[in-house]
């Protein structure tokens, strides 16, 4: 999710430095009047480049997802190359995130941003001209790069320069203005993967980012460091991180086709963990830490993490799934998949900014509660999509799930970023994308994990009859129904189909589950934070009107 929101930018300004004179009052922070009026008139453009380049790292993650079919289809491969084609953009973006974050805090924000767009670009040729998956997952984990240091540092540079009773207002805005780019973009990557094809997909980026370098160099003031830090780069905590995270979520992704006593699926996920033990021990003895701990015990932040690592899990694991699911057994082109997802965008874009208000009246833990709520709701219509379900239903129950997503993801990020230290907020901000992107791998793993298991026990039975159904079983796991219908008839293809379906629906069943209970929990753990009082809305509605 999007958390900042553009209103002026943290840089030097030589009115800051001047302390007021005798009997004068002192300058608001942020600079002088003159200084507010041109961020005010430079604003607008920058706020457009920056969101573009949000844009862009959201769309090549969410039609990532439509273009799966496609891809499976060009280079025969099977689920779990699909996954990492997903994931690793995920890891590599995870990987740089808390880097990106303090060295930012420490070097300059926007000088690294542009770097990042840059490794970007050049991720996003790689993944466009990649004669096979291998290159392409590796085209894909360069562009993650890139977008662990844009998607870091535009939330840092951001947020670092508004007043902190202004954050929930903004990041709705700026929520809003990011999804409002991004509602069209799975319509967008479905028309381009379906009338140009998917290598189009990623070659785009390197033209629209061609425009968008020179709109940051020119209307994005340059931030200046705060040198008093001195902070440093915890390069072996993200390391050590990093490797972990692809321990276990390579360890998962084998259930797919692995029982979980084989030793391809235990030996990584222990390694994993032990690999997690060893970074504790690492944050408990290093100078440099991974993330400022103490910031991040904080009220309500290690509630409102939870909260993000749940829903990013059950996002980015539904995502795949459904992509998957609408094109290969409901027979959707990858335009209308695009469409079947456009509602879920579009009530991004409108409760998005109504979100903070929603807050302000009710409180955080009421509004985390309805939004995951309808969350919820959506999920379990989803849940119920079937072999004959048209695209109607699909777009209804995402549009229902955007409105969840929309009410609640800004009021929970505002309740996080609201309790941040402003010198801090580079490195945990830095932090919730790491936790984000993890949370993602681990969601596209385990849901993954989840569907093949209930996938394998509905197709041996289904598939019974035929006299090679275990050999089939691979294909059936990745949803591949239009090859079995090539190659084995329309029975077979039919038993995959029911088989892939079940499994689909059963892991978004689960989800729905799982986001209901986190509703509950939230109402009762977060409380009324965020709740204006009522005295200080009469205080504004009487202030007088500044001529």
């Amino acid at each position: 999710m999007d958390l900042a929101q553009l209103s002026r930018i943290h840089h030097h300004n030589p009115d800051v430095a001047k302390p007021p004179a005798a009997g004068e009052p002192p300058k608001p922070e942020g600079g002088s009047e003159t200084s507010k009026v041109r961020m005010g008139l430079a604003s607008n453009i920058a706020l457009i480049a920056l969101a573009t380049g949000q844009f862009l790292v959201v769309l090549d993650l969410s039609v990532m997802s439509v273009a799966l079919p496609s891809i499976q289809k060009d280079f025969g491969v099977g689920m779990a190359q699909l996954e990492w084609a997903m994931m690793a953009y995920m890891v590599a973006g995870a990987a740089l995130a808390v880097p990106a974050g303090a060295l930012g805090d420490r070097t300059g924000r926007r000088r690294l941003y542009l770097i990042g767009t840059s490794i970007f670009v050049v991720g996003s040729a790689i993944s466009a001209l990649s004669p096979d998956m291998a290159v392409l997952i590796v085209g894909r984990a360069i562009q993650g790069v890139g977008s662990g240091f844009m998607g870091t540092l535009a939330l840092a540079m951001l947020t670092s320069a508004v007043a902190h009773d202004q954050i929930a207002k903004l990041i709705g805005l700026w929520t809003a203005v990011t999804s409002g780019a991004s509602a069209f973009g799975p319509i967008i990557g479905g028309a381009m993967v379906q009338f140009f094809g998917w290598r189009w997909m990623f070659g785009i980026n390197v033209f629209l980012m061609a425009a968008v370098i020179p709109l940051v160099l020119r209307e994005v003031p340059r931030d200046t460091p705060d040198k008093s830090l001195n902070r440093k780069v915890d390069w072996l905590g993200s390391s050590i991180l990093t490797m972990a995270m692809i321990l276990i979520a390579g360890g998962l992704s084998m259930l797919e086709r692995y029982d979980y006593s084989q030793p391809i699926v235990y030996v990584p996920v222990a390694a994993g963990l032990v690999v997690l033990l060893l970074l504790v021990m690492q944050q408990r003895h290093s100078v440099v830490k991974l993330t400022n701990w103490v910031s991040i015990k904080i009220a309500p932040i290690p509630a409102t993490l939870t909260i993000s690592v749940l829903l990013s899990m059950v996002l980015a694991g539904a995502m795949m799934q459904q992509m998957i699911l609408v094109q290969n057994v409901l027979g959707f082109t990858p335009m209308m998949a695009g469409i079947s997802s456009f509602g879920a965008s579009l009530m991004l874009v409108f409760f998005s900014p109504i979100s903070p208000r929603i807050m302000g009246r009710i409180g955080l833990g009421p509004t985390t509660f309805i939004g995951l709520g309808v969350t919820s709701i959506g999920l379990f219509g989803l849940h119920l999509t079937a072999p004959t379900t048209g695209l109607a239903q699909i777009m209804f129950w995402f549009a229902v799930m955007g409105v969840g997503i929309g009410v609640g993801m800004p009021a929970v990020s505002a309740g996080a970023m609201m309790a941040i230290p402003r010198e801090q907020m580079g490195t945990i901000a830095g932090f919730m994308a790491l936790i984000s992107s993890i949370s993602a791998v681990l969601g596209i793993a385990v849901m993954n994990a989840i569907a093949a298991l209930k996938v394998t026990s509905i197709w041996l039975v289904v598939g019974a009859d035929l006299p090679d159904v275990e050999s089939l079983t691979d294909e059936v796991i990745s949803g591949a129904i239009p090859e079995i219908l090539a190659s084995h008839g329309q029975e077979a293809a039919d038993g995959a189909a029911l088989a892939y379906t079940a499994g689909v629906t059963t892991s978004l069943m689960i989800a729905s589950v799982g986001v209901a209970i986190a509703a509950i929990v939230s109402f009762f753990l977060l409380g009324s934070r965020g709740k204006t009082p009522k005295n200080a809305e009469h205080l504004v509605a009487q202030e007088p009107q500044k001529p």
